[in-house]
């Protein structure tokens, strides 16, 4: 059997209620709606337009942010390179002498 993707019942009476509440308020004079669609404008434009000091990457307005930013570039040119390899062990294994079974040990 496959599961279909449809969305749950509680979310669609929620959507039909919204949509419910939509329609009055316009047919009873859509003032109330302005300052939500102007909210929601707003911050749709911000997220799709950031201003440059909130866009990554931009550049650093001070000397020590300028300092800053050098430093990190700088740690993490130093974590970036290669690492020595380490040398092997000096441990080694010393073969026991039990049996060499796959069973399980006794007192399981």
């Amino acid at each position: 059997m496959r599961k279909r993707n449809r969305m749950p019942t509680w979310f669609v009476v929620v959507l039909a209620l919204v949509a419910i509440g939509i329609a009055s308020s316009i047919l009873n004079g859509g003032q109330a709606l302005i300052i939500p669609v102007v909210l929601i404008a707003i911050v749709w434009i911000l997220y799709k337009f950031p201003p440059n000091r909130w866009a990554r990457g931009g550049a650093p307005r001070s000397d020590y942010q300028r300092a800053a930013a050098q430093s990190k570039k700088r740690q993490q040119a130093k974590e970036t390179a290669a690492k020595p390899r380490r040398s092997p062990s000096p441990f080694r294994v010393i073969e026991g002498s039990k049996g060499r079974d796959d069973e399980p040990p006794t007192y399981h």
